[in-house]
């Protein structure tokens, strides 16, 4: 893959690139930052849920370009930033793919660039991405995203135990729990008539020993897509390099994510949007990666659905996909868990702010933030993935009234976080089938966000 070609440029600058402290690299992203945020006059508008103006996602652009070409990347083990020269980061994205076929035989799809208010429809990806499952229920949530015809692939959640045992990381359990994954997830698909799903993987890889191992000879395969990161703001180490050298190598699909704090060193709203922009820029470069996602953190309450998150999310997407042609993702990572219907608002805000962003894959649904045990199910995907196929289209003008609306009926609950009920209260764990309780709620907030303006195509 012409992406693929930097990895001993990469390793170089790992190894060679300028010394410095790591608390004087989070001084230079919080210094330079707050200076790009004055040169670009850049401005988060509170009385706006998302933005609406070209000319500021191309200020947005600008200022995180910069703001790649002047701190690079940080690897916390040789202690080096990791800088490249502008012409070189342009010509990373100059390459980078457009369009990329995931899965095998009837469930192959292919994922390809949006514009803001593009009328084409993003990829769906459903899944607890990380959420803890016990083992024995593995499976069955798995198979409630997998059953899902929106949903287009699959990623897992974290089981604790394999075979009824508590591995330890950097260990040859975790070799194991990698292993478990694949049997299960694939058992999951199989059960759900998508044997050909794709599955993004390894989730259950807590370093690198489970990503090399589950992706291996019988593993995961290559039309499988494998996860590499940043670590906010701007870092790498020997693990994440470890699991992308492998990968490249492999020649497995790379998929990176990178979470800005809010409040942290990128600072507010404004600060985010400028680290998601070179979050993405240097991931392309970085990690050579094919799609790219943000899922910026709120330090309170941990979702990225706040409306100063909301509202940064798209302006960074916006951005990236006026100016370039790099295939983006946006998580949605709800403070609310199953049944209740502030989740559902939750997902509403999300999908319709990424879709008309231009991002070309929507990913969720990380319930509950993902920390309470059993707190997600395959229904709120599939509306996730609904919204988005209703808001491929929309104006993000009309979109910013209605997130408006959607956002009055969950922001009052966010530091009440409604966690709701688990998968085993919310479904019938063996049918694999949510509850009416569960459903009636789902066409309730469905019929109010078609009457708020928002036209369900299903």
């Amino acid at each position: 893959m012409k992406s693929h070609t930097r990895l001993l440029t990469v390793l170089d600058r790992m190894d060679n690139g300028p010394v410095m402290e790591e608390k004087d690299f989070d001084k230079l992203i919080s210094k330079t930052v707050r200076g790009l945020i004055k040169k670009y006059s850049l401005k988060y508008d509170r009385s706006e849920a998302i933005i609406t103006d070209d000319d500021l996602a191309d200020r947005f652009f600008e200022a995180g370009l910069e703001l790649a070409c002047t701190t690079g990347v940080y690897c916390t083990d040789t202690h080096t930033q990791m800088i490249f020269s502008k012409e070189e980061i342009l010509q990373a994205l100059r390459w980078a793919p457009d369009a990329l076929t995931i899965g095998s035989g009837l469930d192959q799809c292919t994922i390809v660039t949006r514009r803001p208010e593009d009328p084409v429809v993003p990829k769906i990806v459903g899944g607890g991405f990380g959420a803890p499952i016990p083992e024995e229920w593995f499976s069955a949530v798995m198979e409630s995203y997998a059953k899902e015809p929106v949903i287009d692939s699959i990623v897992g959640c974290n089981f604790f135990t394999t075979h009824g045992r508590t591995p330890k990381t950097r260990s040859p359990w975790e070799v194991l729990l990698a292993w478990r994954e694949v049997e299960l997830i694939k058992s999951a698909a199989q059960r759900a008539g998508r044997p050909g799903i794709s599955i993004g993987v390894v989730e259950n890889a807590v370093s690198e020993i489970g990503e090399l191992s589950g992706s291996s000879y019988g593993g995961f395969p290559q039309c499988d897509w494998h996860h590499t990161c940043f670590v906010s703001e701007l870092k790498t180490n020997y693990g994440l390099l470890i699991k992308v050298a492998h990968l490249v190598k492999t020649g497995c699909i790379i998929h990176s994510f990178y979470n800005p704090i809010l409040g942290g060193y990128a600072g507010g709203a404004e600060g985010v949007a400028i680290c998601a922009v070179a979050g993405i820029i240097m991931e392309c470069v970085v990690n050579m990666a094919t799609t790219f996602s943000i899922c910026p953190t709120h330090p309170f309450y941990n979702c990225d659905t706040a409306p100063e998150l909301i509202w940064a999310v798209s302006a960074a997407q916006q951005a990236v996909n006026r100016n370039t042609h790099l295939l983006t993702t946006v998580m949605t990572s709800p403070v609310s868990g199953p049944m209740t219907e502030s989740l559902l608002y939750e997902c509403a805000t999300m999908a319709t702010a990424a879709t008309v962003s231009g991002t070309a894959r929507i990913d969720g649904v990380r319930s509950a933030v993902g920390v309470e045990i059993l707190h997600v199910t395959g229904l709120e995907a599939r509306f996730n993935g609904e919204i988005a196929h209703a808001a491929a289209g929309v104006s993000r003008k009309d979109a910013n009234e209605m997130i408006k609306e959607f956002q009055k009926h969950y922001v009052p609950y966010l530091d009440k976080r409604p966690i709701g009920k688990s998968f085993l209260e919310a479904y019938d764990p063996v049918k694999v089938e949510p509850t009416q309780e569960w459903l009636d709620m789902y066409g309730k907030v469905k019929d109010e966000v078609g009457r708020i303006g928002l036209k369900m195509k299903y």
